[in-house]
């Protein structure tokens, strides 16, 4: 079996997986289902019912209390007391057990409550989903979950998890993130958590990571990725960076705001050090008017297209991560971010977003268009065919009348505006970091990769 693992750090990205998993769990009802449920979810087999349950492949990271009313324990032989709904922390039965409640209790969700008793769901919104757990319809168990010990859920700002729930200190930049993985958890998670999901793969082809790159998550996850190359150095890992717009993007003064320029620092770090240990970076754009519920089912549009065709039971429809990579790199390793990412008419790029350059160029270097329609006759060496998409419930429905769309991806000079105007920030803007010298360094060498014939010596990008 040719498995994938999707390992997620912050709790936009927990929204994004849970909506692929809720969809994984719709396909598994398809007994001419055209996937290998096995590639994304394992199975554990029941021999004495004759009946095979699944969990997902995937590795969360939230702050402490991020996972809602679920229990680490919840479905699993050893209870876990603290989200038992019939005891309250003073009704403990063991002799010599002491249950302190540090935080306060997070209720089930009617959604979960109706699953749980195998009732009727109700519809979902915007107010019945602040937490990815409240519509999760494949059981996350304790090997998938992780959290901060010291930072917690930050109810007015999910991205932002609260240093010891003090409303002081946030989880915002590049550097904490970066720091509180390497020193806190990088040997417990591959040793507790990486390494027995690898074991229970007989053929691993890949790895998906995502995560919020312009905040502390940014960080944590390349100080997670940089470990998890040494450990996997031939893996195939898809990074998804999510964000928001900046002072850049929404073309106003760099420092019009210190969250602002504090964005732009941490996206730079982030995508500098994802890129480097990526075989493909994919930067999404996350708006921030929109819910994480509806977000995660738009986002999924593009994701499940583009993994999905990992999963593909006919071997002609399928592509493995390595000959998806190749594809769009065509042997250019350095060349790996796909800057064009669309679902028919919707715009996912975060690049988008970002000015032009007065010289750059439109040159695509490699495009791949990946199909839903069964009914499609295009053969080319472009184009991917996937099954048609069945979306769960719990995609808004906004996002799922349509269920034979197209995704094009495409490496195209863009990542040069992103590079040269970062490179002008940095020149004007980083006077006293440390690091200044080797950012423009690399900033440079990897707009070059994106230039297509000459251009003016003289730009430089900073015009802003």
């Amino acid at each position: 079996m040719r498995e994938i693992i999707s390992i997620s750090g912050s709790h936009r990205t927990n929204h994004v997986l849970t909506q692929f998993y809720n969809c994984q769990e719709e396909l598994l009802h398809d007994v001419n289902g055209q996937n290998e449920p096995e590639v994304f979810l394992s199975p554990v087999v029941d021999k004495i019912s004759n009946t095979v349950s699944y969990s997902p492949r995937a590795l969360l990271w939230d702050a402490k209390g991020g996972a809602g009313s679920l229990g680490s324990h919840e479905y699993e032989s050893s209870h876990d007391y603290y989200f038992d709904p019939a005891r309250k922390p003073d009704e403990a039965t063991q002799e010599g057990v002491q249950v302190i409640q540090t935080h306060g209790r997070v209720p089930k969700s009617d959604y979960q409550k109706a699953i749980d008793s195998n009732g009727t769901l109700p519809k979902l919104d915007d107010t019945n989903t602040r937490y990815w757990s409240d519509y999760s319809k494949l059981v996350f168990e304790s090997s998938n979950l992780n959290s901060l010990r010291d930072w917690y859920h930050n109810v007015e700002d999910p991205s932002l998890p609260d240093f010891q729930n003090l409303h002081q200190t946030y989880f915002s930049s590049y550097e904490v993130g970066y720091h509180v993985f390497k020193n806190d958890y990088s040997t417990d998670f591959f040793d507790e958590k990486l390494h027995p999901q690898l074991e229970s793969c007989d053929g691993l082809q890949g790895i998906n990571l995502l995560s919020e790159i312009d905040k502390g998550w940014g960080g944590f996850t390349s100080s997670l990725l940089l470990e998890m190359r040494d450990e996997l150095p031939k893996t195939d890992i898809l990074t998804w960076g999510f964000s928001e717009d900046d002072a850049l993007s929404l073309g106003q003064p760099i420092r019009s705001t210190k969250t602002k320029f504090e964005l732009i620092c941490n996206k730079i770090r982030s995508t500098l050090s994802l890129v480097r240990d990526s075989n493909l970076f994919f930067p999404l754009y996350s708006d921030p008017q929109q819910s994480l519920w509806r977000s995660a089912g738009a986002s999924n549009l593009l994701f499940d297209a583009v993994i999905s065709t990992a999963s593909n039971r006919l071997a002609e429809n399928r592509s493995l991560f390595r000959q998806t990579v190749g594809m769009l790199t065509q042997g250019e390793s350095r060349r790996n971010i796909v800057s064009e990412l669309n679902v028919d008419s919707l715009d996912f790029s975060f690049y988008s977003r970002i000015p032009r350059i007065k010289t750059t160029g439109t040159k695509t270097y490699t495009r791949v268009a990946i199909t839903r329609d069964p009914e499609c006759i295009v053969d080319e060496p472009w184009m991917l065919k996937t099954y048609k998409w069945q979306p769960s419930d719990t995609i808004p429905s906004d996002y799922k009348q349509n269920t034979t769309y197209t995704a094009s991806l495409a490496v195209t000079e863009k990542p040069r505006d992103v590079f040269k105007n970062w490179f002008g920030l940095v020149s004007r803007y980083f006077r006293y970091d440390s690091d200044r010298e080797e950012l423009k360094e690399e900033l440079g060498t990897l707009a070059s990769e994106y230039e297509e014939g000459w251009y003016d010596d003289d730009e430089s990008g900073d015009d802003f």
